[in-house]
């Protein structure tokens, strides 16, 4: 339990407990998973989002609002493991499209797994409409903290 500190209680440090134990039970399901070299599953997901679309690092970095080298960083690891592939972009030669694999589609679904599993256990005793404000809660937050960012931007999965 987080204690007050002399600033009173402060809900973003209760925020970042929550955060960080939630990330920790899922790294530490994936490791169990044989899956502890994903590094971080956000990809994947919007990776298969797109699925279809050639997708570019640049377009990848701009969607999860992290540098193009993090994330030419997660894709090379992604790619080592089989994850992801690289392939020039038919249009443009000078692109690479990233894809998922076979086996980047089943880490995936061992993914969706494992954060349903770790939601579930996080929202135990959780009654629907408890959930249901909940939500309302988090995208009211999170509106508050995005301000005017294009509504594109707001999906609130990255």
């Amino acid at each position: 339990m987080c204690q007050r500190n002399e600033a009173g209680d402060l809900p973003g440090i209760t925020f970042q407990a929550l955060a960080r134990a939630r990330k920790q039970l899922m790294l530490t399901e994936l490791v169990g998973r044989g899956l502890g070299d994903l590094g971080n599953p956000v990809l994947l997901f919007l990776l298969q989002e797109r699925e279809g679309a050639v997708s570019s690092q640049r377009e990848l970095s701009d969607a999860m609002h992290i540098s193009p080298a993090s994330v030419a960083v997660s894709l090379k690891s992604l790619e080592r493991g089989g994850y992801v592939e690289k392939l020039p972009d038919e249009a443009d030669q000078r692109r690479k499209a990233v894809r998922l694999t076979d086996k980047g589609r089943a880490a995936l679904a061992a993914c969706h797994q494992i954060f349903r599993e770790v939601d579930r256990r996080m929202f135990g005793g959780f009654t629907p409409d408890e959930m249901e404000q909940v939500r309302a809660f988090q995208l009211r937050m999170l509106h508050n903290l995005r301000g005017a960012l294009p509504t594109e931007r707001m999906n609130g999965s990255c």
